[in-house]
């Protein structure tokens, strides 16, 4: 059982905090950590060492904080900040989710009516949520918002809604940086828990300051959160839950968002890959249909290829010099220039005849003098068969090379025969 009390709100230094008690039986824990395993090859998950936590034995929060000029905006009055934080945790468990303060019956039927069923049909226990619902709306100012880590998908959503870009009613006032999850290198686990997620804070940091600079001739205000959802709940596999991270972190926020604009990853199949462990980029419709309130709603921003949004964006000069799309980051945050978020990048740029302005983001000496082997190990690991996207994006470069012949063109489709 997962059982979740009265938010509340605390101020902290220079922060806001809203918090709610969890409470998470031994059993459920155990449930977590069992169901997880076949899924550890994929994805780290640091449930080894200090599992379940000591301080759920004391007086365990759940918490989201804000810049303190924000924390009049911290919705106290729901539980579906709480609720949807938690929920990939229960239905991996199999746990039913109590909460004390009322949940929007929006959102509730979402998951009731649409998201449980649609994943019970897929072989996963269904769970109850337990508690008062009501269909009251809550105060909004209307904002609307869009996460922005520097990468590819946040600049390009960026660029499509500020200013006259957009429609009126969808046009960005806000954007936001979550500090909610973790991508831990497996050749680092030996560093232990406490060394860890020290250094993914630092890193975090460093992305959350690139962040502000690619934005800050935008004039649009960028809000940074933080929460303990990796640190005391999840403890990895961030591919599976960050959608539902994400929206946990803006329900958080729900008196001033109206509307959060996901950044698609543009992923398409002809089949609809629901599963708790598939990325949940690869059901985000079913995801931002479900997942509304009364007054907030949950769209994807478009669904562009990756090619075509580095087309687009490839000239912008803050992109060029603070883009964020390593899956390894380094302790300086560089882009490592050999995981697949770096080569889903910096290929498509090297075929588009780009990648020279991207000095400042990547190590193009290194990747010069490693670029055929570069293109093999992306047309390798696109051939795993959970690698979906992978084949997408092999797909898409391929493309390119007949749109833009040259060396690079040539070389990519060589490997990828």
């Amino acid at each position: 059982m997962i059982h979740i009390g009265t938010p509340y709100i605390k101020e902290e230094g220079d922060r806001a905090y809203l918090k709610a008690p969890v409470t998470i039986t031994e059993d459920t824990a155990e449930a977590y950590i069992k169901n997880i395993q076949p899924y550890r090859q994929f994805c780290v998950w640091l449930v080894d060492e200090d599992y379940p936590p000591e301080a759920w034995k004391t007086d365990e929060t759940l918490w989201f904080d804000v810049p303190l000029q924000y924390g009049r905006y911290l919705c106290v009055e729901r539980s579906n900040a709480f609720v949807t934080a938690l929920f990939w945790y229960a239905m991996v468990a199999g746990s039913d989710i109590e909460f004390e303060a009322p949940m929007s019956a929006r959102l509730y039927e979402g998951f009731t009516d649409k998201l449980i069923p649609a994943l019970k049909e897929k072989g996963f226990s269904p769970i109850r949520l337990k508690g008062p619902v009501t269909s009251e709306a809550v105060w909004c100012d209307g904002a609307v918002v869009t996460g922005m880590s520097a990468g590819v998908d946040s600049n390009y959503t960026l660029k499509l809604y500020s200013g006259d870009n957009a429609l009126k009613d969808k046009r960005l006032t806000h954007l936001c940086h979550y500090t909610c999850n973790n991508l831990f290198k497996p050749e680092e686990i030996h560093k232990g828990l406490e060394q860890l997620y020290r250094d993914e804070d630092s890193i975090e940091k460093i992305i959350l300051e690139k962040a502000k600079k690619t934005v800050a001739e935008n004039n649009i205000p960028l809000i940074d959160m933080n929460s303990n959802i990796d640190r005391d709940y999840y403890r990895g596999g961030y591919i599976y839950m960050a959608m539902y991270r994400y929206l946990a972190c803006t329900l958080a926020m729900e008196h001033l968002y109206r509307l959060y604009i996901s950044s698609s990853t543009g992923h398409k199949s002809d089949v609809l890959e629901l599963s708790l462990f598939v990325p949940t980029q690869h059901y985000e419709g079913i995801l931002c249909d479900s997942l509304c309130t009364e007054t907030f709603s949950y769209i994807t921003s478009d669904h562009d290829i990756r090619t075509k949004k580095l087309k687009e964006i490839a000239d912008d000069r803050a992109f060029q010099k603070y883009a964020a799309v390593c899956f390894r980051t380094g302790s300086k945050g560089e882009n490592c220039g050999e995981c697949y978020g770096c080569l889903k990048t910096m290929i498509p740029l090297d075929i588009i005849g780009k990648l020279d302005a991207f000095d400042e983001s990547f190590d193009l000496k290194k990747y010069y003098a490693d670029r055929e082997r570069l293109f093999g190990e992306l047309v390798s690991f696109s051939k795993r068969p959970e690698a979906s996207s992978a084949r997408e994006m092999v797909g898409q470069i391929l493309d390119l090379t007949k749109e833009y012949p040259g060396p690079a063109s040539e070389m990519f489709k060589r490997a990828a025969e």
